[in-house]
């Protein structure tokens, strides 16, 4: 297990939990390792429909290569930040390779999750750059301190804002945030956000991955849905009899 180290400043880790997201440009992932996982999402993506293009359980179709990614110590540094020392990856929410080529106009705010029950880290990792054109990740900053509201999408997932009105006023207040190849989007899942359109001329291929710490009031974790990429598992229930 790679051992890492807070590699976050304390204002960017105020920025995260204030605003609900955090860029990083440059966190060091080696451009081999990027070249090698753009590939496989491209490899996956084209038995696709054209547009834009999810190709999903990316870590079960390469454990070795996918493990590399996120558990790599760019990446884990940063969580630890923000999650504590033991840190787990979650294979059934996110977990895909995305292509949008020119034209994918797939744009909906919207929450990864439902609600923070267990809560979860959203991690965008740029394999092409992530421009306004391209259709970078649009955010509404402080949503994730928005009402938790509606119900579950038929197959799994958040919330849709726009199937709410009592958040309308919020629709209009999403930024784009730019990330050049190689830099990383992290932010709570419960913060609203879209990818944009893309206008550009070019791709822009990402790959989406789901963190969360370890449950420490798990007893009994479930080895098919979680791989700790740092620290440990540990359990801490208070089982004593009365």
């Amino acid at each position: 297990m790679p051992t890492t180290t807070q590699a976050l400043t304390e204002q960017q880790a105020r920025h995260f939990r204030d605003q609900g997201y955090l860029r990083l440009p440059d966190p060091g992932l080696p451009r081999d390792l990027l070249d090698d996982v753009a590939a496989l999402v491209r490899a996956r993506a084209a038995h696709l429909p054209a547009g834009q293009a999810k190709a999903y359980r990316l870590y079960q179709h390469d454990p070795g290569l996918m493990h590399r990614l996120v558990a790599h110590p760019a990446l884990t540094g940063p969580l630890t930040a923000l999650l504590g020392p033991n840190v787990v990856y979650v294979l059934n929410r996110h977990n895909q390779g995305s292509l949008s080529t020119p034209g994918s106009q797939d744009v909906r705010l919207h929450r990864d999750i439902l609600q923070p029950t267990r809560g979860l880290l959203t991690a965008l990792v740029y394999l092409e750059d992530a421009t306004v054109d391209t259709g970078c990740t649009w955010i509404i900053p402080g949503s994730h301190r928005a009402p938790y509201v509606g119900v579950p999408q038929p197959d799994g997932g958040g919330t849709w804002l726009d199937e709410h009105p009592e958040l309308a006023d919020l629709g209009d207040q999403a930024v784009p945030v730019p990330v050049p190849a190689g830099g990383a989007l992290l932010f709570d899942a419960t913060v609203f956000h879209t990818v944009g359109p893309n206008t550009g001329t070019s791709t822009r291929t990402s790959v989406v991955l789901g963190y969360r710490s370890v449950d420490e009031l798990d007893a009994h974790p479930d080895p098919d849905r979680q791989i700790v990429v740092t620290g440990e598992r540990l359990y801490r229930g208070n089982d004593r009899p009365s």
